[in-house]
């Protein structure tokens, strides 16, 4: 293939290392930061976490857009149109995720402006600023539809091109599907199945591996050799 180069070897660093920025930024601030932030009653105790766990949710964001620029800079020589198509869904996944970030930030505006706070009981304002976060609840659940299907078409391009061992683009793929079925679950179904929920734990644990292993291994750039 011709764009087998530096500049090339160079994209696939900067796609795995996106990977795992933004997996393990969101591992970190689902276990340190987000966990009790929502309990407006004591918000003044818990503000801090609140702000750095938006803080990191938007630094996160930054690297999902990093990723979908380098993840169509290694696929474009197997399929231009796919890969155009995936990096708009990966991209459009980013930018949601802006947006549901600055939706949980208005919980801020609600709950310390002292304006409010004169015209409003405590308890209307925490019921507003639970609104909020359930909005932008309910737009992680399209974020992880919209990321499900680009990610799915990035897989499906790395399958093709015998980039990376087979058996990792199916795990990947898997996973990225499974966030598609969570998503729409989660938006037809009034109390979907809690099972559904586990078939995508090993999606951090793919995305951690999937990222090592374009920063160490790199890809195979020979398209006659079969990883199956």
């Amino acid at each position: 293939m011709g764009n087998n180069g530096s500049s090339f070897k160079l994209y696939v660093k900067h796609l795995g290392a996106a990977y795992l920025i933004y997996i393990i930024l969101g591992m970190f601030n689902s276990l340190l930061f987000k966990q009790g932030i929502y309990n407006f009653g004591a918000f003044d105790e818990v503000e801090i976490k609140f702000r750095l766990a938006q803080t990191i949710d938007i630094i996160m964001f930054i690297a999902v857009i990093w990723a979908s620029w380098a993840q169509y800079l290694v696929t474009k020589t197997i399929n231009k149109n796919f890969a155009l198509v995936a990096l708009l869904f990966r991209f459009g996944e980013g930018l949601l995720g802006f947006v549901a970030t600055i939706i949980t930030l208005a919980v801020i505006a609600v709950l310390k402006n002292p304006e409010f706070s004169t015209v409003f009981q405590d308890e209307q304002l925490h019921t507003l600023a639970s609104i909020f976060v359930k909005i932008s609840g309910s737009m992680w659940d399209v974020l992880l539809i919209i990321m499900g299907i680009g990610a799915t078409i990035f897989m499906y391009l790395f399958y093709v091109s015998n980039y990376v061992p087979k058996w990792l683009v199916l795990w990947g793929a898997f996973t990225y599907i499974s966030m598609v079925v969570y998503g729409f679950s989660n938006i037809v179904l009034l109390n979907p199945p809690q099972i559904l929920s586990y078939f995508m734990m090993p999606g951090a644990v793919f995305e951690i591996t999937f990222g090592l292993w374009l920063l160490i291994k790199g890809i195979d750039i020979q398209p006659d050799k079969n990883h199956a």
